[in-house]
């Protein structure tokens, strides 16, 4: 019974492939991997329902290779067979080996019925996959003894290459692992090599050192995103980026070869200089405005751009090397070359001018190993030179001054003599001097002290008063204190003067003086003969209620007091203003005497020998 259901399925499974003209894909128990396999495919502007009746001789078959058919901008579709030759069903998964495609919608239809329906690609966000990888996976449930087919319609604008394997699981699993531990080795070594070159900038501050560091990162981006872990990874959510990445690394390694080679360049002039400078100036300003192209023509832009910019850069270099053979510049040479035939690789399997096997651009990784140890390599050797030439420079040098040395030693000793001779001379003129110098400053000392003091009370004088008050001022202002300042004047003192003479208002005037500096007690409190019988006190860091206490006290104590002239005694008064406030206009110090004069003059006003603030209150 069982050899007569396995005959019937069989004879089905071949009336099944007669009918639909196409080759079949036979999956058993022992299947593991297939690759390259036959399928047929049309270009023609299809719905689902029109591709599944399209007759076989619209089909173009392909056998064992991939289909790369350049730009293209309509929808291409694919058709193939898969058969299940065991009882039970068999799962498989199809892999499209190219994770650039902008969308790929995967329909697989069994007797009539859809048994997948699925749209993936970079165009589309990550969650869509039905396994979250950077390739292009779809799981397939195939039913036991019978054929399905596969219908893949394939969207892109970046080139339409199409290499499709089929896998069984868990082979799939090992291949993966193998290659992910293997690229993942690759891009980090690349990526060690980046950040040596800026760990070399951070301590040599050399340019070439940066911009070989940033060529070495987008090599190692455009590696990233060309196996599809940057839209995996970086963005997965915005796939828009995508198709801007590769571009934008493209052009930015394709620039930055002109400033590292100017850094690193050995002749002065090359005939094509100019024309490396200013067209690499328009492919790296190309940046601003491509992303407003097409996706089509960004592509096309980009890499006929980056390969013809990426000629003149070689050939400028050439020019170089022909100058200098054993200069650096010739490992540079050869990662620009190596740069320039990934760009043409790229060129040739983008635009399908050439059938290449392109599955997993093993040419590209190599390129772009190739490129990133030639500039490591480059600039590592140019700094070594540069540092060998610095310390020859530093040893010539050395030894000129050890002969310019030499020759200075015999001028030395002969003018040793002279020397000591002329020094004994100058410790005697010297010596003569400061005894002049010492005296000349206690004579000056004595002078600033005189003009500083007030001759008749022996307190400081209006000058000094006006210095100190600035400096007050700004020490208020700066450390938010308040400065306080008193007005004193002796009462009713011309008819001390027209009835006692002059000579006894003199005394008057020193006995409030004293009075008054011995009512201070801090160091940086002062007080000053602001002129004729009038005095000023400036109290740092004081309230107005420890102003109007001192001036109080002075006030009460000169009250007390008595001056004795020959067997008289005579007794007088003072009136005092205060002001009190910090600082704010350092410019205007007369702000502070004004408001104790007008305080003053109140006190005055109001019947002598008391104390009035400012601002006054009536």
């Amino acid at each position: 019974m069982k050899c007569a259901w396995l005959f019937f399925g069989g004879f089905t499974l071949l009336l099944i492939s007669v009918a639909s003209h196409a080759k079949g894909i036979t999956l058993d128990k022992h299947f593991k991997h297939l690759q390259d396999i036959s399928f047929a495919y049309t270009q023609q502007p299809l719905t689902p329902e029109q591709a599944k009746l399209l007759p076989a001789k619209s089909w173009q078959q392909l056998n064992q290779q991939s289909l790369n058919l350049g730009i293209a901008n309509h929808a291409v579709w694919i058709k193939f067979i898969m058969t299940n030759a065991e009882s039970y069903e068999l799962p498989a998964l199809l892999s499209i080996d190219n994770p650039l495609l902008d969308k790929v919608t995967v329909f697989h239809y069994h007797k009539g019925s859809t048994l997948l329906f699925k749209e993936i690609g970079d165009a589309l966000p990550l969650d869509n996959r039905q396994i979250k990888n950077e390739s292009l996976l779809v799981k397939l449930s195939l039913p036991p003894l019978s054929s399905s087919e596969v219908f893949l319609r394939v969207e892109t604008k970046g080139g339409v290459r199409v290499p499709i394997s089929v896998w069984q699981h868990d082979e799939y699993l090992k291949y993966k692992s193998k290659f992910n531990l293997l690229y993942g080795l690759l891009i980090g070594f690349v990526l060690s090599l980046a950040i040596t070159c800026f760990v070399l900038f951070g301590f040599s501050r050399k340019s070439y050192f940066a911009l070989s560091g940033c060529i070495l990162i987008t090599l190692w981006l455009q590696l990233v995103y060309l196996y599809g872990f940057g839209y995996r990874y970086f963005h997965p959510s915005i796939p828009s980026l995508q198709q801007l990445a590769i571009p934008c690394m493209l052009i930015i390694t394709t620039g930055l070869f002109q400033p590292l080679f100017n850094r690193m360049r050995q002749s002065n002039k090359s005939p094509i200089q100019s024309l490396q400078r200013w067209s690499n100036h328009l492919l790296l300003s190309s940046l601003l405005v491509i992303w407003l192209l097409p996706t089509s023509l960004l592509v096309s832009y980009t890499l006929i751009a980056s390969s013809l910019i990426m000629l003149i850069h070689c050939t400028a270099i050439v020019y170089d090397v022909k100058q200098s053979r054993s200069h650096p510049t010739s490992a540079l040479l050869c990662g620009a070359i190596s740069f320039f035939a990934a760009l043409v690789y790229l060129n040739i399997v983008v635009f399908g001018l050439f059938d290449f096997n392109t599955r997993g651009l093993p040419f590209m990784f190599i390129s772009f190993l190739v490129c990133a140890l030639s500039l490591s390599f480059a600039t590592i050797k140019y700094f070594l030179i540069e540092r060998d030439a610095q310390i020859a420079s530093q040893q010539a040098r050395i030894a000129q001054s050890e002969a310019q040395d030499a020759l200075l030693q015999e001028r030395i000793e002969l003018q040793e003599q002279a020397h000591l001779d002329l020094e004994a001379n100058i410790e005697e003129r010297t010596f003569e001097l400061q005894v002049t110098l010492r005296e000349l400053e206690e004579k000056n000392r004595a002078l600033e002290q005189m003009n500083m003091e007030d001759a008749l009370t022996q307190v400081k004088n209006r000058r000094y008063f006006d210095k100190k008050l600035v400096m007050d001022l700004r020490r208020s202002r700066r450390e938010q204190t308040p400065l306080s300042v008193i007005m004193f004047d002796i009462d009713h003192f011309k008819k001390i003067n027209d009835t006692y003479g002059h000579l006894t208002g003199d005394q008057a005037i020193q006995a409030v003086a004293q009075i008054i500096k011995s009512h201070l007690k801090r160091p940086l409190d002062e007080v000053a003969r602001y002129g004729g019988e009038e005095f000023v006190v400036l109290l740092p860091n004081t309230p107005l209620d420890g102003a109007l206490e001192i001036a109080q006290n002075v006030r009460q104590a000169i009250m007390d007091a008595a001056i004795k002239v020959a067997s008289t005694e005579i007794k007088f008064t003072i009136s005092a203003g205060v002001y009190c406030a910090v600082a704010e206009d350092i410019n205007n110090p007369g702000l502070f005497t004004d408001c104790a004069d007008k305080a003053l003059y109140h006190a005055k006003q109001s019947g002598r020998n008391r104390v009035v603030s400012f601002p006054i209150l009536d």
